[in-house]
Parts: structure tokens; sequence; C-alpha cells
């Protein structure tokens, strides 16, 4: 099974995710019948994948999950919220499960406690809701029409895996079981009974016969691995309404209701229409289940990364060939040129596009995370989420998790007021968090917006002179944008008590550190009593970049392109010495001067002629160079940690002369010493 493994640990992953998203939203519409059916098809899955793997912990507990979903189906409302909480706690046992699991290779799991809990929640079952547990099909919702006050049973039949003509078998099923009854509806349908390829064959028939004189008949035909037979409709009225839990009743004998296909049974004579196919089998009915194939592929991200290097190289080849075939006097050979370079373009553009992921793979987590955290802190919030289906780089999303996280449980805690609060300051009780994302140019921008209290100016001054961030003197000309400011400090919080959700200092200046190390900023507002916004702008993708190639000392270097505002001809302007620091002066500021022949090569260039004017982080200052080369897209490739780390460079990418060129790490530069 190890062969499997990275594949169970995928699927696992992916649907505990949707288990949390589908029970939270269940929790909200309890009469969505559309969750309710995505719950017990994602936790069938899971119970199967466990079980096949040999987890046997976490098939048990699944299998018992599905007996609180069943709830779902029984009654309207519904489920009290302490079931849901135990539905929650076993989620994240599962999961604790699954990362010990990719971890050591066992599921370290304890699955009693939780069971107990969850068998505490139901009663016990009658035969046709142990029956459709084991398998069977729902009854059809016109079944007690037809029935007309008859007594109706349900028969199942499940086919051989590896069956060879699934077509035939069906037939056969339904046309034994049509022979001991009138059969009001069965699935396949008579009219797909042709094209059937699914292993599962279902009837209703009203019968004089035995439950087990059905089963049997069903069981008797070749590659039947299993059939059961159950009463499906008494011969009384139909009970009206719904219980709001499940009838107290004896678990069936499941020797009287499911009988075991023989081992070796004898080949029946198939009887076959004129052109060779499977007659219809001489019942009406309706078909309830379709199968549907996957439309994706899961590849393995480490692949993907290879299929971008791959196209990079592919890249500067193409580059190479099109200088030589300039020069070149062969027929036809621009025009293949021109053929190759469209084709590449293209390959290109759908490498660029197999990479990109929708965002919603980290907004999922969000839903589960608001309600535990709202609840734990007595607040009312609405999660609204916007834009899930923007695309982002499968890199940039997998490093956005944790500072979305970070950004939400601040809004939670710090930026949302409880119910008592905002009703005295003329809100709602229930306060909205908005996470939304949006394509901008070359950028994607996330926000995380609250309608909260806002940021105070003055209690974050006094905080920060608590904490010898400012003077004692400076507490009172902080305005807003510097106090914005003070909250991305390293080690600085507002909250008063330390406790598991915030208040130990650590979140603001981690955000602000790791989107930068995306390539990125994050820009806050707000405004005091109406809540508070934060923007994460980040690039597309981080392995494709535009870039200024420039040189210094004869050596190419690529500046972010987003990083630029603008370059400038040292001769057209003038520079000052300011305590002993070169400064270019703009008509909009004295920004310090890099030189970057000195900053990477350890010597200094006065005659520089140009100066590039970047954006680091929250500071501007002018880059000299020698030469300005052109834009240029750029297939970037990370450096060796021993020339990369605290060096200033994010990177590297080969050009078409096959030069390569040092990425510069404008966030970095000016904090980095000189010649590192």
């Amino acid at each position: 099974m190890d062969e499997y493994l990275p594949m169970f640990l995928a699927e696992g992953r992916e649907h505990l995710q949707e288990l949390n998203l589908a029970v939270v939203r269940i929790e909200e519409t309890p009469d969505d019948p559309e969750t309710v059916d995505e719950i017990f098809r994602i936790a069938h899955s899971m119970k199967g994948m466990s079980a096949t793997m040999g987890f046997s912990g976490m098939a048990a507990l699944t299998h018992e999950m599905e007996d609180v979903f069943e709830l779902l189906r029984q009654r309207k409302g519904g489920l009290e919220r302490a079931a849901i909480d135990v539905l929650f706690d076993s989620l994240d046992a599962l999961s604790a499960a699954v990362e010990a699991i990719d971890e050591t290779g066992q599921e370290a799991i304890q699955p009693q406690a939780l069971i107990e809990r969850l068998q505490s929640l139901v009663r016990e079952r009658t035969p046709v809701q142990e029956a459709q547990r084991a398998g069977a099909a729902p009854i059809p919702d016109d079944l007690a029409e037809r029935a007309d006050g008859r007594r109706v049973v349900q028969v199942t039949a499940l086919l051989d895996e590896n069956v060879s003509m699934p077509a035939v078998r069906a037939y056969m099923v339904l046309a034994a079981i049509a022979e001991l009854g009138e059969t009001l509806a069965c699935n396949p349908s008579p009219t797909e009974v042709d094209t059937f390829d699914g292993r599962q064959v279902d009837a209703w028939v009203v019968s004089e016969h035995t439950d087990a004189e059905l089963g049997e008949a069903a069981a008797g035909i070749p590659e039947v691995v299993e059939a059961m037979a159950f009463e499906a409709i008494s011969d009384a009225a139909l009970d009206e309404g719904e219980p709001d839990e499940l009838p107290v009743a004896a678990a069936p004998d499941v020797a009287d209701v499911a009988v075991a296909a023989p081992e070796a049974a004898p080949e029946a004579a198939v009887p076959t229409a004129a052109n060779g196919a499977a007659p219809a089998a001489p019942t009406a009915g309706k078909n309830h289940a379709k199968g549907g194939g996957s439309s994706t592929v899961r590849v393995d991200a480490e692949r993907l990364d290879q299929l971008m290097h791959f196209m990079g190289e592919l890249v500067l080849h193409r580059t190479q060939v099109e200088a030589l075939a300039a020069s070149a006097d062969v027929p036809g050979l621009s025009q293949a040129m021109q053929n190759l370079t469209r084709s590449s373009h293209a390959l290109q553009s759908m490498v660029m596009q197999v990479r990109m992921i929708p965002v919603e793979a980290v907004f999922l987590r969000f839903p589960r995370l608001v309600r535990d955290l709202s609840t734990k802190l007595g607040k009312q919030v609405e999660l609204d989420l916007v834009g899930k289906d923007t695309e982002l780089d499968r890199t940039v999303v997998d490093a956005l998790g944790d500072p979305l996280v970070h950004l939400v449980r601040n809004s939670l805690d710090h930026g949302l007021e409880g119910p008592e609060e905002r009703v005295a300051a003329g809100k709602s009780a229930t306060g909205t968090l908005t996470i939304s994302a949006e394509h901008a140019g070359g950028n994607v921008v996330i926000t995380v917006a609250d309608n909260g209290r806002g940021v105070d100016p003055a209690h974050v001054a006094r905080k920060a002179a608590e904490r010898g961030l400012i003077a004692p003197e400076a507490v009172d000309s902080i305005d807003s944008q510097r106090a914005i400011e003070l909250l991305f400090s390293a080690g600085f919080s507002t909250s008063d008590v330390t406790s598991d959700i915030s208040g130990r200092g650590v979140g603001m200046d981690a955000v602000r550190a790791a989107i930068r190390g995306l390539g990125g900023e994050v820009i806050m507002t707000s405004e005091l009593g109406q809540g508070t916004s934060a923007q994460i702008r980040l690039p597309l993708t981080l392995a494709i970049m535009a870039a200024l190639i420039v040189e210094a000392d004869g050596r190419p270097f690529a500046v972010p392109l987003d990083r630029i505002e603008r370059t400038v001809r040292m001769s057209d302007q003038a520079v000052r010495s300011v305590t002993g620091r070169r400064m270019l002066v703009l008509s909009d500021g004295v920004l310090p001067i890099v030189d970057a022949s000195e900053r990477y090569g350890g010597f200094t260039n006065p005659d520089a002629e140009f100066a590039v004017v970047v954006r680091g982080g929250s500071d501007r200052f002018a880059l000299t160079v020698s030469r300005l080369v052109g834009q240029h897209e750029l297939v970037t490739r990370p450096l060796p940690p021993e020339v990369g780390d605290g060096s200033a460079l994010s990177g590297a990418a080969v050009l078409s002369d096959g030069q390569i060129a040092l990425i510069i790490d404008c966030d970095a530069v000016v904090d980095v010493p000189v010649s590192a």
C-alpha cells in the first residue's frame, strides 16, 4: 500500500477540508439536501479509503460519524450544537491521524471515546435504515404512490468489482426478481440497463414471496457477490411527518435480509435481443443514480516545478536559435522560426495556467476557523468569501495560508466587537468579516476587512510607550497611519491579557515578513468605529517575473518591475552628502543612494550613469547602475542557501545570451552589509 499512500494523504486532506466546510454550511442551512448528500458522499469515500489502506481507527470513527450524518435525513431543523461539536472534534482527530500517517506511517488515533460520544447521539436503526446504511439505494420519491398501500420489498444486489458484463448481469438480476412479483421501480431503469456499467442493482417489488426468497433469487445470478432484501414500505399507511430522531427498533438479523452469493454459480443462458444487446427488463422504473467520470488528474507538485524548469530552458534555447536564424540565409528558416516561436509561446502560457490554482484552496479553511473562534470569543460573526475562483501560482497559495490566518484571528479578536458593544454603538449585533480576492494587472489583491471598532491611535500609542517602542512624550502625536505601522512592530500587541488567540506580540510582523518574502506587500487602513481593512498585494506567479535588466561592473542584475518607480540619469540630478552618506535630490524627496557595484561587488562606482528609484519595504532608495539593458520576462530560479542567505538577492535567471542575472531583493538591500 505504500505506493498509494501519497494519494491517500492528498485525498484525505481534501475530504476532511470539504467535510469541515460542509458541516459549517449545514449548521447554517440545515435543510439543504445538496449539502446533506455531499456529506454522505465524502464520509463514505473517507471510510472506504481508510479501510482499504488498513487504517482501522479512522475507518471505525468515520463509520460512526455516518450514523450522525444519517440524522440529517431523518429530521428537519438540522443537528443540535452538541452533535455538531462532536463531529468537529472527530474531524480534528481524523486530521491529526492523517498528519501522523504522513510523518510516521501510523495513524496514532484512539477513536473509542469519540465513538462513544457519537453513539450517544443516535438510537438503533430500523431494518430499512440498516440496509440503507449498508449501501442500499434510497427509496424513490414516488414509490409510495405506486405501491397504493401494498407491501414493497427492496432488493439490492452487488456485482463483482471485476464483472465482465455489468449490463447483462443487471438485466439477469432484474429479470429474476420480476419472476417473483411486480416490479414498481428499478435502478438501472429499463431504458438504461443496456448501457449500465456500475456495480449496484436495486429493485422495488410487490411480491408474495419472502424477503429471503427474493434475496436468494438475486444472489443466484453469476457474478453477484452479495444481495439483500428488506421491507421498504409496509402494507400499512405511511407515517406522515419526520421524526425528531431515529426511532427505536431492534437491529435486524443480517442473515434474514442478506444472502451471500454462491462461490461458483452455474452460468445461465442469457437471452439477447436481435441486435445482440441485453434486452430491457420487463418492468418500469426510474433511475436514481448515475455515475460520472473525473475530469481532473492529480499531478505531483514537483513535476510541475520540473515542467516549469524545462519550459524556461526551452525559452532560452528558442531565443538563442532566433539570434542564429537572424544571421543565416536559409530559405524557409524565417517562417519556421515564426511557427516555433508561436508554438512555444502558447506552450509557455499553458504551463503557467497548469500551475495556477484557485485561492479557494486557502479560503476553505476559514468558515470552520471563524465558527470556532467566534464561539470561543462570544461574538456573532458573518463570514463573506468573495472571489474564491481567483487563481494564483500554487507556490504563492501554499505560502499564503498562515499570513491570512493571522489576519483573520486579529480581526475576530481585536477588530470585531461583542454583540452588546456593537448594539451600544448603533450597529447590528452580528459583525461582518469579508475575505476577498481579485486580479489587478499582474498582481492579485487579497483583502481581509471587518466592520468592527477600528484602530484607536491613542490606545496603540499608550501600549507602544509602555513597551518602549516610542517615547512617552510622543504619544499625543501618533496618528492613525503611524499607529498602524506600530502594529507591525515585532513583539507588539494591544492585548492586556495573553491567550491562545492573541496577546503574545507575534502576528502582524510575521505577516509582513511572509508577504514580503513572496514579493508582495501588506497595506492596512482603518477608520475608528467603522472597521479595519488589510490588503495583501502579491504577484500572480513567482516562477516568471517582469524585471528591468541593469548592469553594474559589467554584470547583469534584475530589478522586479513592480518595485520600480522610475529611472533617472545621474548627470541630470543633484547629489548631496548628508551625515557622510550620498543622497539623490529629486523633486519629490531626497533618497539615499545605494551603489549596486559597491553593494554586490565591493567596488565603488562614482561614475554610475543611471539611478533606478526603487521601493523597498516602506522606504525608497536610488540604486545606481552603469547601464539600463531593458525590460524582460524572466523564468526565476532559487539560489543555493550558501549563496542566497543574507545576500539581498532573491534568486537568479538565465538571460538569452546565456548570462545569469541575479535578482535584487528590494526589501533587504538597504539592510544588508556592503559586499554581502
